[in-house]
């Protein structure tokens, strides 16, 4: 039987892993990039001499004992990626006093009734939940099949999830605003104001830091996402950079009833034909401008019309030529005056990651400070760039300027120090990987149980499929791997060749 011929839009972490999985079962494929490098999202960019990491915060799965471990390990070298695991987060309150939230429960619990012991019960029913989780390892369950594959007898299996289940959904439904009310100390109850929301997400991060299975990696995202790309082209797999899709081809097969996928064209009017086409691009773009917005089933349409996204955001990036040794990577830092953004958002949360380890993303003797500000605003940072180019660089300038200050008054001699500044904007974003809105974690997943997975493929379109975190609320990289390892079973069953 003739080889089938697969091509792959978007040279992600979603499309680099179905590539890599197809390479290894025989398949003949070639992905279609419109960046001149890898990764999507998960990607790094150099400014003078510092490296911005703008994706990975934890890559879950970086301990051997976790079970995520070895499915990164069936595609890049897990012994070869130095990990840093940081220790904790602090929370700095209005007041400017530090709460540190360690990572490690046994310190938190102790430091937490140290403050506290009043809160004991609180706090212990808390810890306890969360070492709960961590002893159920629901991922194995999950991991194990892809869902696509389930039968009766899998889903008999979830039941052994069920315990877990009722501690999720318990606090799920409560949020750090309320969380904080059910402690009497005010200094505990204005930290864990800012812990993450819904506290079911707080705990998520918890049973896997605690245990240090979800650790940086030190060589930046972009790297992480060249071993994608390095192992996809020792397969024998092609990658085409600068190669925009601007067409997904179809026609009508007879035989089947519907039409199926003949190739794709690109951007330059090239046309190329191809068996199966995976696009492992933006959601948005592929359905209504390559597909021509002709394959839409109902639920797939109420999910883009509703239009339920993640955030862009707004990444602030200080480059300070000054040492900060004894400071934690992770702060919250609560203001003292709200923050107005010009697109309309107000914080009066920064949230601060400060690279002031050893990593090759910064030079020896200095500091990277990155600000995270979550906006849904896409339209007013697209407009501007597009209308007036000066106006949009003033105000990025503008908002540096306020961030720095805003961090000087936490850090000694930080704004006398400043040797690089950068700003990217939800503008970038869409710029450079072409997200819809920005986003750059595609679906939100306020409530992990109300969020079900979008189908991978379109039932009225033969040999072709969706990958990517526009098919799984929430992103991730995790959730990017596993969907492009996933389709690889699923064309390896089609097909008739054992996983």
């Amino acid at each position: 039987m003739t080889q089938r011929k697969i091509i792959i839009i978007g040279a992600g972490i979603a499309g680099l892993t179905a590539g890599c999985y197809l390479q290894k079962h025989g398949f003949e494929t070639e992905i279609y990039e419109l960046h001149n490098l890898p990764g999507g999202c998960v990607t790094s960019w150099k400014r003078k001499d510092y490296t911005i990491d703008g994706s990975i915060h934890g890559l879950v799965g970086s301990s051997p004992d976790h079970p995520m471990y070895d499915l990164w390990d069936e595609i890049i070298d897990m012994k070869n990626l130095e990990i840093f695991d940081g220790e904790e987060v602090v929370i700095i309150t209005r007041d400017k006093k530090r709460f540190i939230k360690y990572y490690n429960l046994e310190k938190l619990e102790k430091y937490m009734k140290e403050i506290s012991p009043e809160d004991s019960p609180i706090i212990e029913d808390y810890i306890k939940d969360i070492r709960k989780l961590q002893k159920m390892d629901a991922f194995s369950i999950i991991a194990g099949k892809p869902m696509e594959f389930y039968n009766i007898f899998d889903y008999l299996k979830m039941v052994k999830l069920l315990p877990a289940l009722k501690i999720m959904q318990k606090w799920q439904k409560i949020t750090a605003e309320e969380f904080s009310k059910m402690f009497k100390h005010p200094f505990i109850k204005e930290a864990v104001r800012s812990f993450l929301s819904p506290v079911l997400f707080e705990i998520l991060v918890f049973t896997e830091m605690d245990l240090k299975r979800s650790g940086f990696p030190v060589g930046g995202s972009l790297n992480f996402s060249k071993q994608f790309e390095r192992r996809y082209l020792e397969l024998g797999g092609k990658i085409h950079y600068k190669s925009k899709v601007t067409k997904i081809n179809t026609t009508y097969d007879e035989k089947n009833k519907k039409d199926k996928v003949t190739g794709i064209t690109l951007e330059n009017r090239e046309y190329i034909s191809t068996d199966i086409v995976i696009s492992a691009m933006d959601g948005y773009s592929t359905l209504f401008e390559l597909l021509d917005g002709q394959y839409l089933y109902e639920k797939l349409s109420k999910v883009y019309n509703k239009a339920d996204l993640n955030p862009s955001m707004i990444l602030i990036s200080v480059g300070v030529n000054k040492e900060y040794k004894d400071e934690s990577q992770t702060f919250f830092i609560n203001l003292e005056k709200p923050f107005k953004t010009p697109d309309g958002n107000v914080f009066d949360l920064l949230k601060l990651r400060i690279f002031n380890f050893e990593t090759p993303l910064v030079p020896v003797g200095k500091t990277l400070f990155i600000v995270e500000l979550s906006t849904r605003n896409f339209e007013y940072w697209r407009e501007l760039r597009a209308k007036n180019r000066v106006e949009y660089k003033k105000i990025k300038t503008e908002i540096a300027s306020q961030i720095i200050d805003m961090l000087n008054d936490h850090f000694e001699n930080l704004k006398e120090n400043v040797d690089m500044i950068d700003v990217a904007t939800p503008a970038t974003f869409h710029r450079y990987t072409n997200n819809w809105q920005g986003s750059t974690q595609g679906w939100a997943n306020e409530n992990l149980f109300e969020n079900k997975p979008i189908k991978k493929e379109l039932p009225n379109l033969a040999n072709f499929f969706m990958i990517g975190h526009w098919t799984v609320p929430g992103g991730g990289v995790p959730n990017a791997f596993m969907s492009g390892r996933t389709v690889a079973q699923i064309i390896c069953k089609q097909e008739k060749k054992k996983f």
